[in-house]
Formats: C-alpha cells, sequence, structure tokens
C-alpha cells in the first residue's frame, strides 16, 4: 500500500514539474531558496527551487508542538504559487506525518474519555506566507506564514475506552511559522 502512494506521489509530482518548465522565465535573481523555520514550540527548515517567476518545488521538515497537548512531525514535498510573482505566495504540501494530540471519545454509553491519540500517515497541507527580501534582493530573506497539516492515517496510542485502537483516523493542526533564510 504504502509503495503505491509513493509511486503515485513521485507520478503526479514529475507531471506537475513537467507542466512548470513549460515556461522559462527566473522568479528572482537566485533561483535556490533555504530556511530555517520556528513556530510558537517547534522548528524546522525549508528548501525551495524556484522553477518559473510563480511556481516552485520544495522540501520541507519540521516538529511543532502546542505545550505537549498537540505535536506535529512532518516530512513534505510541497508546491508553491506566487500569484502576483513576487512576496505572497499559496502553496499544498504533500508528505508523511505523525499527529500527536489529546481527544475526548465518547463511547456507546455516551460516556466521555480524554485519550492520547496518535495518527500516522499521508498528509496534505495547504499553507500561505510571504517571502519578503531584507536588504538586497535574492539575499537575506524573511518567511512568515502558516499551514494547517491534516494527517490521514491508523489510529494508535492511549486508548483505553472505546476500541479505537488501530482504526483510521484523521488529523488536524495548525502551524503559524516564522522562517530566516538566504538564496543562492
Amino acid at each position: 500500500m504504502n509503495k503505491k502512494i509513493g509511486f503515485t506521489f513521485f507520478v503526479l509530482l514529475l507531471v506537475c514539474i513537467g507542466g512548470l518548465f513549460a515556461e522559462e522565465r527566473a522568479a528572482n535573481i537566485r533561483n535556490n531558496w533555504i530556511s530555517g523555520e520556528l513556530s510558537l514550540l517547534g522548528a524546522g527548515a525549508r528548501y525551495e527551487r524556484m522553477l518559473n517567476s510563480n511556481w516552485s518545488v520544495g522540501a520541507n521538515i519540521y516538529w511543532s508542538s502546542f505545550f505537549l497537548i498537540y505535536n506535529e512531525l512532518g516530512l513534505d514535498a510541497s508546491v508553491h504559487f506566487y500569484p502576483w510573482r513576487k512576496n505572497f505566495f499559496v502553496g499544498v504540501a504533500l508528505g508523511f506525518h505523525t499527529h500527536t494530540g489529546l481527544s475526548t471519545e465518547i463511547d456507546e454509553h455516551g460516556t466521555e474519555y480524554p485519550q492520547s491519540v496518535q495518527i500516522n500517515g499521508v498528509a496534505i497541507t495547504p499553507e500561505l506566507g510571504w517571502k519578503i527580501d531584507v536588504g538586497r534582493e535574492g539575499g537575506f530573506y524573511i518567511q512568515p506564514g502558516m499551514k494547517l497539516p491534516i494527517t490521514f492515517g491508523e489510529k494508535t496510542g492511549f486508548i483505553f475506552a472505546t476500541g479505537d485502537e488501530g482504526t483510521f483516523g484523521v488529523g488536524v493542526g495548525f502551524v503559524p511559522y516564522f522562517g530566516m533564510g538566504f538564496a543562492f
């Protein structure tokens, strides 16, 4: 099953990249962007390759936490679209995530149970943000943004009352971040 998902993701990525290379204009002075990110209680790293004035592809890895109540660990491949060819972008990422959090489950008798749940699986992550040059264009930049990872996978963890161990689950998170980096 994982091989099929991986192969499908790879084919879709190739199709998207092939269409993007049809336009040959450079987006900025530099085409490779690398940054580190900080979130509320987390950190990450990002690489982005500009394909033309409006599109980029990249890779992200991050860990984010909300006071240990919620944790998100992700490894993604991303696509960003710059509608005005500068600064503001919208994007989507596809990758593997581990989503951990507290939830309240209700059993067949209507009794509520707080539980620690972990969901491991494929994640789709919509994102928006800004890439703002500081100083000369194509050098140091800042990147504030936010993403909404939605993880689909097997639910595991401390599930003692409802017997949901090993069933399908969906985890949703919210990750505001602030990145800084350099173009090269």
